[in-house]
C-alpha cells in the first residue's frame, strides 16, 4: 500500500480539524431514544464522516490507511469500509458542475474535477488490488461486496455496500468488470451467500440447510413463476373480459398490490395503472370500451416488452448470462439509437399531418371530435391542400431517410477495439458493462437478507412494516426493534416453505425424466493424450488404482540467486499488466505498434510468457496478427484462441519458408489434411510436434515425407499414423535423429519390418511406448539404428530387447515390460554412457491390472536389484532413476545396511538427481540411512534434487536422512506416514525446497497440506 501523503486520523482522537469539520455535528434536535453517544462522534465509524475528509486536490496523494477506522481488525472489512468510502464520495461528486458565470472558472473547474475523478478511480482500484495481492478465500471477497455501512451516525438503518455502487453505475470500469468479482457473484447467484454458523443442535443445522437452498437463483424462478402467473391471468381476463373467479381476482388484485410494496422502479407505475384500473370498477370488472379497459390493455403490452428487458423479474437470466445479456443490451440500444434521430422529425410530421387533415372539409379524424360549426371552418383550395401534402411528405421522407442512414451508419454493431477478452465484451466494452451491471442488480436484490418474493411481501408489508410505523409513531421505538425478530422469522417460514415446493416440482420431475430414458449414462473419463502426466512411470492400472481424488501440492517461491536478463524483467511485467493495457484503447494502440516492431526471438518469449500468465486474453487475431512468426510457432489446445483458422495462418506466414519449429499439440478435432496443407508451405522445417493431434494420419506423414527433407525429429505420439506411410519418411529423411510413436493403437505387431539394407545412422532418439510392439518387430528395427542415445520402450510386448552393439545408450526406458532378471542385468551392464534408468514395475505387462495386483509377477527381486547396483556404479553419469512398482523389493524382510534397498539407496541412489521410489510397500525410513551416511564419508552431501516417496513405508524417522539432501528441490510424499513434526526440520535444512507432495498423509492436518510451507513458517520457523 502507498504509506506516502497526507494522513488522517493523527490527532489526539483520530480527527484533524479543518475548515470542513462542522462545529456542531447537526441541526437535527435529538430525543432521549436518539441521543448519540460521544464515542461515536470522537471515533466515527460511519461513512460519511470520512468521506467529508476527502480533499480533490489530495486524492493522488492520499494514504490509503486513512479511509478506515482502526477499530475494524479483518483486511476484507477494511477494504470493504474504504471502498464504500471512495464509491461514495465519486457518487456525491458526479454530475456536479460550476455555478457561476466566469467561463475560465467552469473550464478548470470541469479539467480539476475530471482529473480527480481519475485519481479518485486510481485510488479505488489500489484499494482493491492491494486487497488482492494477499492470499485470501472466496468469504472475504463476499464480505468485501455485501458488507454494509452506515452513512452517518443519525441514520444508522440507511447503509451502502460496494455492491449497490456496482449496481448503480457509480464504480470504475476496471472494478465494475474485474473477473474476481464477477467470479464472487456468479457463486453467490447460484449457491448463495455464506451463511455463518450458530449453534451446532439438530434445529440449527436444519436452518442453515434450508437457508442455503434459498439462493438468489431460487428465489429469482420463484418471482418469476408468480410474474408469469400474473402475465397469463391477466391476458386470460382482456380476452374474455368476463368476471376471472374469486382467486384469480384476489390474485390479480393482489400482485400490483405486493409490487408497490416493493422499492419503486419504472414497472411500478405499470402496477399502479393495473390497479387503479380494477380499484375504479370494483367490486365489478372494467367492460369493454372502457377507458380502464384501455388502460389495462397498454399496460399488459408494456409488460410484455419488458420482460425482453435485462430487468429482475425477466426471464433471460434463466439463459447463459454472458450470452444473452450482452445481446439484448445491444438489440435495445439499437433500437434506441433508431428512434432518437426518428424522433426529431416527429414532432413536426404530426403537425403537418394535422395541418394538411384540416384542408380538407369533414375529412380527417379531427371533424369527427370538433362541434360542427367549428369542423366547417376548416377547408381550403386545392393548392393548399397540394402544398400542406407535400409538407407532410417531405418530413415523411426525412423520417424515412433519417431510419435507413441510422440502420447504416450507427456504430452499435461495430466489434470492440483490441482483444476479446470475455464473452461479456465480444459487441462492446460499454454493453459489456451495461451487462454485467444488469446481472450485478438482479444478484443484489434476491441476494439480500430478508428478501420477500413478490407477491408474499405483501405479508411483511402487513404485519411487520405497517405494525413497525405505528410504534414509531407511537413512540414504541424498542417494541419496533423487537419486530426485526418477528421479521427475520417471517421471511424463514415463507421462504423456506417456497424452497420445500419448488425442490419437490424439481424432483418430481427428474422422477419423471428418469422414468421415462431410464438410467443416466455412465460417466465417462475425459483422455488427455496431449499433457504429460505426473507419473508416466507407473503402468496405467496401477496410476488409476493409486491416484488420490484431490492432490495436496504445497508450493512456494524463493528469492532470486541471481540478477535477472533486464529483457525477462520487462517481459514478465509486460504480461502481468497485459490485461490493464488491453482495457485502454489509446494504450493498446501503442502497444500494437510496439509488439509489431519487436524482434522474432523477443517476441516468442513474449507470446510464451503470455501464455502462462493470460492465456484466455489470446485471441485468434492477436496471435496470427503479433506472434505467428520467426523461425519458431509452439501451440497448444490449451489456448481458447487458437482455432483451426489460426492454424491455416502458418502457412499464410510472411516468413513460412524459414520455419524450423512446429509445435501443434492437443489439437484432437483438427482433421489430418489440415496438417498436411500447412506443412506443405513449410520446406525448411527440421522439428516437428504433433503429439495428441489424434486425427493425424497418412496424408500428413506423407506431406512431410515429400515437403521436408531437412527433417531432423519429429513427434507423433498419440496420433492415428499407420506403419506402412513411414517408409517413405524414413526414407526420405536422411538427417532424422528423433522419432516418436507413442500411445498409436493401431500398430500391431506384423505391422512394421525392416529391410536388410536400410540403415538409419543418425537417428539418436526412438520411442515406442504403450505400442502393441514385440520383439519379432522392435529387434529388427533396433538392429538398423546402431548409434541410438535414448530408447523409451516402455508399456511394450517386448521380453528380449537386442540392444545396439555400440553401446551407446544413455536413457533406456523399459517400465512394465515382461524382461527377466538375467535379460535386464546382461542388458544394463555394458551401458558405460547411462545417465537415465527406467525400471518400473519389471514384469507388469503394458501395465494390465491383473499382472500389477499379482506381487508374484514381478521379475525384480533384491538379489537382482544388488547386482544392478554393481553395475550402476560403473555409470559415472547417471542422473535419474526409477524403480518405481517393484513390489518385491525389501519383500523378504530383511533390514539393515546390507537390504538391497538400502545399499542400492547409499551407493546409487544418493548420487542421481532424481530418484523414483513410489509404490515400494516394503520401503522403510531405514533404507535411506545411505543418504546421511555414505560410505565413504568424502562423498559429500546427496545430489538429489527430485525424490518421489509416495506410497511407501517411511515415517518420521527418515527426516535425518531427507534432511541431509540439501539440493533438494521437490519432496513428494503422499500416502506416507509422516507427520508435520517430522517435516518440519526437513524444510529447514533443504533451503531449496519448493514443492512438497503430502497428498493423504494422515499426519498432517488436512488444512495444512496444501500450505505446509505457510504452516511451517507460523509453527516452526517464527517460533
Amino acid at each position: 500500500m502507498d504509506r506516502t501523503g497526507p494522513t488522517v486520523g493523527s490527532g489526539a482522537n483520530g480527527d484533524l480539524p479543518s475548515e470542513r469539520t462542522p462545529l456542531l455535528p447537526s441541526r437535527r434536535p435529538t430525543t432521549g431514544s436518539e441521543r448519540v453517544d460521544a464515542t461515536e462522534v470522537l471515533n466515527p465509524t460511519h461513512l460519511g464522516t470520512f468521506a467529508a475528509r476527502i480533499r480533490f486536490e489530495d486524492i493522488s496523494t492520499y494514504n490509503v490507511d486513512s479511509l478506515y477506522p482502526p477499530s475494524l481488525s479483518s483486511r476484507s472489512a477494511r477494504a470493504a469500509f474504504s471502498l464504500c468510502v471512495l464509491l461514495y464520495y465519486r457518487k456525491s461528486i458526479s454530475g456536479k458542475t460550476s455555478r457561476g458565470r466566469d467561463v475560465w472558472t467552469q473550464w478548470h473547474e470541469s479539467v480539476q474535477h475530471s482529473a480527480g475523478v481519475r485519481d479518485l478511480d486510481s485510488l479505488t482500484l489500489r484499494v482493491w488490488t492491494n486487497f488482492l495481492e494477499d492470499d485470501g478465500t472466496g468469504e472475504e471477497i463476499e464480505d468485501v461486496l455485501w458488507s454494509a455501512f452506515p452513512v452517518d451516525v443519525y441514520s444508522a438503518s440507511t447503509t451502502v455496500r460496494v455492491i449497490d455502487f456496482l449496481c448503480e453505475g457509480h464504480a470504475p470500469e476496471e472494478l465494475s468488470s474485474h473477473p474476481v468479482a464477477l467470479s464472487s457473484l456468479q457463486d453467490t447467484w447460484k449457491y448463495g451467500r455464506r451463511i455463518s454458523r450458530e449453534g451446532d443442535g439438530i434445529v440449527s443445522t436444519f436452518l442453515r440447510f434450508m437457508d442455503g437452498c434459498g439462493t438468489p437463483r431460487v428465489l429469482y424462478i420463484m418471482e418469476l413463476t408468480t410474474y408469469l402467473v400474473y402475465l397469463g391471468l391477466l391476458y386470460s381476463f382482456v380476452n374474455r373480459i368476463s368476471y376471472p373467479g374469486l382467486v384469480r381476482y384476489a390474485y390479480l388484485l393482489s400482485y400490483p398490490l405486493a409490487r408497490l410494496a416493493q422499492p419503486w422502479s419504472r414497472s411500478t407505475v405499470l402496477s399502479l395503472v393495473v390497479l387503479a384500473s380494477f380499484l375504479s370498477w370494483f367490486p365489478d370488472v372494467p367492460h369493454f370500451g372502457s377507458i380502464a379497459l384501455s388502460w389495462i390493455l397498454t399496460a399488459l403490452y408494456a409488460e410484455l416488452v419488458r420482460i425482453h428487458l435485462p430487468v429482475h423479474n425477466s426471464p433471460l437470466f434463466l439463459f447463459p448470462r454472458e450470452l444473452i445479456l450482452p445481446l439484448a443490451v445491444l438489440a435495445w440500444r439499437g433500437l434506441r439509437a433508431l428512434f432518437v434521430p426518428t424522433a426529431y422529425f416527429l414532432p413536426g410530421l404530426v403537425i403537418y399531418f394535422y395541418l394538411f387533415t384540416q384542408t380538407f372539409e369533414h375529412w380527417g379524424p379531427w371533424s369527427i371530435i370538433l362541434p360542427p360549426a367549428l369542423g366547417n371552418s376548416f377547408g381550403g383550395p386545392t393548392d393548399t391542400q397540394m402544398t400542406f401534402f407535400w409538407l407532410f411528405s417531405t418530413f415523411f421522407i426525412f423520417m424515412l431517410l433519417t431510419v435507413a442512414y441510422a440502420v447504416v451508419v450507427n456504430p452499435f454493431l461495430a466489434a470492440s477495439q483490441g482483444p476479446i477478452t470475455t464473452s461479456w465484451d465480444r459487441y462492446t466494452r460499454s454493453v459489456g458493462l451495461q451487462a454485467r451491471r444488469a446481472f450485478i442488480s438482479v444478484v443484489a436484490r434476491y441476494g439480500t437478507d430478508n428478501y420477500f418474493p413478490t407477491p408474499l411481501n405483501i405479508v411483511r408489508f402487513v404485519l411487520v412494516q405497517v405494525s413497525r410505523t405505528l410504534l414509531v409513531v407511537a413512540r414504541q421505538r424498542q417494541a419496533a426493534k423487537r419486530l426485526d425478530v418477528v421479521d427475520r422469522a417471517l421471511w424463514r417460514v415463507i421462504r423456506e416453505a417456497n424452497v420445500v415446493v419448488h425442490h419437490l416440482e424439481i424432483m418430481s420431475t427428474r422422477r419423471k425424466s428418469s422414468q421415462r430414458s431410464g438410467p443416466p449414462p455412465a460417466k465417462r473419463r475425459r483422455t488427455d493424450f496431449g499433457a504429460p502426466q505426473a507419473d508416466d512411470d507407473i503402468p496405467t492400472a496401477q496410476a488409476q488404482a493409486n491416484a488420490p481424488s484431490a492432490a495436496a501440492l504445497s508450493e512456494r517461491s524463493l528469492p532470486l540467486d541471481h540478477v535477472p536478463p533486464l529483457s525477462a524483467v520487462c517481459i514478465r511485467s509486460f504480461a502481468v499488466n497485459f490485461r490493464k493495457l488491453s482495457i485502454k484503447e489509446r494504450v493498446w494502440e501503442n502497444v500494437r505498434l510496439w509488439l509489431k516492431e519487436l524482434p522474432d526471438p523477443l517476441a516468442q518469449k513474449v507470446f510464451t510468457s503470455l501464455k502462462s500468465t493470460c492465456p484466455t486474453y489470446l485471441s485468434h487475431g492477436l496471435i496470427v496478427s503479433y506472434f505467428l512468426r520467426g523461425t519458431s510457432v509452439v501451440l497448444s489446445d490449451d489456448l481458447p484462441g487458437v482455432s483451426r483458422l489460426t492454424i491455416f495462418a502458418i502457412g499464410d506466414m510472411s516468413t513460412a519458408s524459414q520455419l524450423q519449429h512446429l509445435e501443434l499439440t492437443g489439437f484432437a478435432k483438427v482433421a489430418d489434411t489440415v496438417f498436411a496443407s500447412i506443412i506443405a508451405k513449410l520446406p525448411a522445417l527440421r522439428r516437428l510436434n504433433l503429439r495428441g493431434c489424434t486425427k493425424v494420419g497418412q496424408k500428413t506423414v506423407e506431406s512431410v515425407a515429400k515437403h521436408c527433407p531437412p527433417l531432423e525429429a519429429i513427434n507423433l505420439n498419440y496420433t492415428s499414423v499407420t506403419p506402412a506411410s513411414f517408409a517413405p519418411l524414413l526414407l526420405q529423411s536422411a538427417e532424422l535423429a528423433v522419432l516418436k510413436v507413442a500411445g498409436i493403437p493401431n500398430w500391431l505387431c506384423h505391422a512394421l519390418s525392416a529391410t536388410d539394407d536400410f540403415q538409419l545412422p543418425n537417428l539418436r532418439s526412438l520411442k515406442c511406448r504403450q505400442t502393441a510392439l514385440s520383439d519379432a518387430v522392435l529387434n529388427p528395427i533396433l538392429a538398423i539404428c546402431p548409434n541410438l542415445e535414448r530408447l523409451d520402450l516402455s508399456f511394450t510386448l517386448i521380453k528380449r530387447p537386442v540392444l545396439p552393439a555400440g553401446n551407446m545408450l544413455e536413457k533406456l526406458v523399459l517400465t512394465s515390460t515382461k524382461n527377466s532378471s538375467a535379460d535386464l542385468l546382461a542388458m544394463v551392464s555394458p551401458l558405460r554412457r547411462l545417465k537415465v534408468l527406467a525400471i518400473g514395475a519389471m514384469g507388469g505387462g503394458q501395465g494390465s491390472s491383473a499382472a500389477i495386483s499379482n506381487t508374484s509377477a514381478m521379475t525384480l527381486t533384491d538379489d537382482t536389484l544388488r547386482s544392478l547396483t554393481d553395475a550402476l556404479e560403473a555409470c559415472p553419469d547417471l542422473e535419474r532413476v526409477s524403480l518405481v512398482g517393484n513390489t518385491k523389493l525389501g519383500f523378504t524382510g530383511r533390514r539393515g545396511p546390507d537390504a538391497a534397498l538400502a545399499r542400492f539407496v547409499r551407493r546409487v541412489g544418493r548420487r542421481c538427481k532424481h530418484l523414483n521410489l513410489a509404490n515400494i510397500a516394503s520401503l522403510r525410513s531405514s533404507d535411506l540411512e545411505g543418504l546421511a551416511h555414505p560410505d565413504d564419508p568424502g562423498n559429500g552431501p546427496p545430489q538429489l534434487v527430485h525424490l518421489n516417496l509416495n506410497n511407501t513405508s517411511v515415517d518420521d524417522e527418515a527426516a535425518p536422512y531427507l534432511s541431509a539432501c540439501t539440493d533438494l528441490q521437490t519432496l513428494e510424499l503422499a500416502s506416507t506416514k509422516f507427520t508435520s513434526a517430522g517435516l518440519f526440520p526437513i524444510i529447514d535444512a533443504c533451503e531449496r525446497l519448493v514443492k512438497l507432495d503430502l497428498t493423504s498423509c494422515r499426519g498432517v492436518r488436512v488444512g495444512d497440506r496444501r500450505r505446509f510451507f505457510e504452516v511451517w513458517e507460523e509453527e516452526w520457523k517464527n517460533t
